[in-house]
């Protein structure tokens, strides 16, 4: 999957109307088992995925399978206390794409409507924009297909397969999800070699393939 770098129309982006998001399901994957896969995906982010961004090694994450991910900081809308939250995204037309996978009760949503001032700190960049929620139809139609095959297997926690699913399936199943677009405070951003889209992620798993390899030799050798 390519990342477009298309302008979105004002007729897009700016709907006269917003149509109103579907109700989120009671079942399935992702939402039958809320406590268990919010205490999941908490516990991983807060000792795995967090800590490795932070450090700067977010881009190592990258692969088709799994997506490329970002850290995304918002600001608490009762603490005011600046949280961080390891995303999927996409990049088209100029700006960052990201869904509220948990629908509208998902708290960096709720966050950044109280404050759509945000960080990002994507694989190998850093930046500063403003959040806005898009529901026009055409743009979702348009936008989530591409960051949910952008994602990988993640997508299947939804309930879609991002390899055989139709865009109008993918359409389907997320109805309930707000979809954000993020535009960044210098102006255009285009797709990065590490971003989705990107073949950063050829060199990096196999130079991390060689060296997984190399160290199991090693440790082979000194077990004998």
């Amino acid at each position: 999957m390519t990342a477009t770098s298309t302008p979105t129309s004002p007729t897009e982006s700016t709907p006269t109307t917003d149509p109103a998001l579907a109700e989120p399901p009671s079942g399935g994957a992702l939402h039958g088992f809320d406590p268990i896969a919010h205490r999941a995906f908490k516990a991983l982010n807060r000792y795995f995925m967090i800590p490795i961004h932070r450090a700067g090694l977010g881009a190592w994450l990258g692969s088709p399978l799994g997506g490329c991910m970002l850290l995304l900081r918002v600001r608490g809308r009762k603490s005011g206390i600046v949280r961080e939250t390891p995303l999927n995204y996409l990049v088209a037309d100029g700006s960052v794409w990201i869904i509220a996978g948990f629908g509208p009760a998902t708290e960096w949503y709720r966050n950044l409507l109280a404050d759509p001032s945000v960080e990002v700190l994507l694989p190998t960049r850093r930046l500063t924009g403003t959040a806005v929620e898009v529901r026009s139809p055409a743009v979702r139609a348009r936008i989530i297909p591409a960051l949910i095959r952008a994602t990988g297997l993640p997508s299947f926690l939804a309930g879609v397969n991002p390899w055989t699913a139709t865009p109008a399936q993918v359409i389907d199943a997320l109805d309930f999800v707000p979809l954000i677009r993020i535009d960044p405070a210098d102006g255009w951003l285009d797709p990065g070699p590490d971003d989705p889209g990107g073949r950063a992620w050829i060199w990096r798993q196999a130079l991390v393939l060689g060296a997984s390899v190399i160290a199991l030799r090693a440790l082979r050798r000194l077990l004998r």
